[in-house]
C-alpha cells in the first residue's frame, strides 16, 4: 500500500514539473515573440519617422552631474546642422527617483518603439541591468557612465561605452603611484559595484608592476563613523591610499581619516568628484588626486569651443560628465551618417568600427564588444591656486579587435 501511495506522489509530481516546464516554454516562447515584434516594429518606426528619437536616463537626485545639458548641446548643434537628411534629432530624458524606478524606467524605453537610441544610467549596477533589456528589445545603449568591466562583457550588439573601464583607470591608477615613488599602498572601498571592482582591479595592477597593498579594508554601507577603521589603518605602515568610493561617503572617510592624523596621499576614482569632496572634506583634502575622464585645460579646438558654448549656456564651466554626454551623442550621430540611417542594428555595426573619432574628451576607437581601446584618461587635484589636470601615465598601447 505504501508503494502505491509513493509511487502515485511521484507521478503527481512528475506531472507537475511536466507542467511547469511546459508554462516554462511557453513563456519563453510569447516573450521572444514579442521581442522580434517590438525589433520589427522598431525598424519600421525609426525608417519613417520624421525625427530620430534618442532617449536619456538619467538620476534626478544628482543635480552637480551634468550629462544632460551635454548632450542636449551637442543635440542642438547637430540640429542647427540640419541633422541626419533633414531629420532632426529629438531628445527625450527621462529622471529616475531610485534604482527601481531606474529598471522600470529602461524597460518602459525599451518598448517604445519610437527610441532608435538611449543614452545614459549613471551606475554601473543600473547599466549592466539596463543592457540586457535593451539587447532583447533591439534599443543601441551608450553608457557615458558605467565603467564595470562587465558591462561590454556579454557579446552584446547594442551595447557601447564612451567612458574608460575601470580595468583600463586602475592600470594608470598603479603607473601612477609607482611614478610618485609610493611603494606600499592602504586600498579601501565602499562595497559596492563601482568600489568594490574598482579597488580589486588597483590592487591586481599594483602587484603586476612590483608594489605592495599592505592592509585592505571596507566600510559597510550603513557606517556613519569612519574613525574606528581609521585607527586600525594607523597600525600599519604605508605611503599612499587608493579609496575605491562614491560620494558623499567617501568624502567623509577623508574628512575623519584627516581628523584622526592619517597624512599619506589619497587616491580616488571620478565617481569622489574634487568639487563635492572639497566642500565636505575641507581644504585639508587638497592634494588629494582623482581620476577623471575630460581636461578641460586641453589645447583642442573643440574642446576650446565646447566649453566656452557650455559656459555661456549654463554660467559654470563643464564636468566629465557634461563632456561624455555631449560626446556620446555625436559619436552616434557620427555611426548615423556613416550609416546614413538611424536603424539600431545598422549604427551599432557601424559604430564598432569608429577608429580615432575625435571628441571634446578626445579620440575614439572602439573595439568589436563595444569597449573603448587606448582613450585618453585623466588625474586631478586641488591646491591653493585652484584645479589642476595632468595626463596619466602612458603605457603600451592596447590591441584594437
Amino acid at each position: 500500500m505504501l508503494t502505491a501511495i509513493k509511487a502515485h506522489k511521484n507521478s503527481l509530481w512528475a506531472l507537475k514539473r511536466a507542467i511547469l516546464f511546459l508554462f516554462f516554454i511557453m513563456l519563453l516562447v510569447s516573450c521572444r515573440r514579442e521581442y522580434d515584434e517590438v525589433k520589427h516594429q522598431r525598424i519600421k518606426t525609426v525608417n519613417t519617422s520624421d525625427t530620430i528619437n534618442i532617449a536619456v536616463i538619467w538620476d534626478q537626485a544628482v543635480k552637480d552631474f551634468m550629462l544632460v545639458e551635454g548632450v542636449m548641446l551637442a543635440a542642438d548643434e547637430i540640429n542647427a546642422q540640419g541633422g541626419l537628411r533633414g531629420r532632426k534629432l529629438k531628445i527625450k530624458v527621462f529622471y529616475s527617483k531610485n534604482n527601481a524606478h531606474e529598471r522600470w524606467l529602461a524597460k518602459k524605453v525599451a518598448k517604445d518603439v519610437s527610441f532608435a537610441a538611449i543614452i545614459g544610467h549613471r551606475s554601473s549596477a543600473n547599466a549592466i541591468a539596463a543592457s540586457i533589456v535593451y539587447e532583447y528589445y533591439g534599443l543601441l545603449f551608450v553608457s557615458p557612465s558605467a565603467s564595470n568591466n562587465n558591462l561590454t562583457n556579454h557579446g552584446f550588439a547594442y551595447t557601447f561605452r564612451t567612458i574608460p573601464s575601470d580595468g583600463y583607470v586602475s592600470k594608470k591608477f598603479a603607473a601612477l603611484m609607482k611614478m610618485h615613488g609610493h611603494k606600499s599602498i592602504a586600498i579601501i572601498d565602499d562595497r559596492g559595484v563601482y568600489g568594490k571592482a574598482l579597488a580589486d582591479g588597483v590592487m591586481e595592477s599594483l602587484s603586476d608592476i612590483g608594489l605592495k597593498t599592505v592592509v585592505r579594508r571596507h566600510y559597510t554601507p550603513g557606517m556613519t563613523d569612519f574613525k574606528p577603521l581609521c585607527a586600525d589603518l594607523e597600525r600599519y605602515d604605508f605611503d599612499a591610499i587608493f579609496l575605491g568610493g562614491t560620494i558623499p561617503r567617501a568624502a567623509i572617510f577623508i574628512r575623519e581619516a584627516l581628523q584622526m592624523g592619517i597624512k599619506q596621499r589619497f587616491y580616488g576614482a571620478a565617481a569622489m568628484d574634487l568639487r563635492a569632496l572639497e566642500r565636505i572634506a575641507g581644504k585639508e583634502a587638497n592634494g588629494t588626486v582623482i581620476s577623471t575622464y575630460f581636461n578641460p585645460d586641453l589645447d583642442n579646438p573643440l574642446t576650446r569651443k565646447f566649453v566656452e558654448n557650455f559656459k555661456i549656456r549654463h554660467g559654470k564651466p563643464p564636468e566629465w560628465r557634461a563632456a561624455l554626454g555631449y560626446d556620446s551623442l555625436k559619436i552616434l550621430f557620427e555611426a548615423m551618417k556613416r550609416s546614413k540611417s538611424a536603424e539600431p542594428s545598422v549604427v551599432a555595426a557601424n559604430m564598432r568600427f569608429i577608429k580615432d573619432w575625435q571628441g571634446v574628451s578626445g579620440s575614439y576607437t572602439f573595439n568589436l564588444q563595444g569597449d573603448l581601446v587606448n582613450k585618453e584618461s585623466y588625474f586631478q587635484y586641488i591646491d591653493q591656486t585652484g584645479y589642476k589636470y595632468f595626463d596619466a601615465p602612458s603605457e603600451n598601447k592596447e590591441k584594437v579587435d
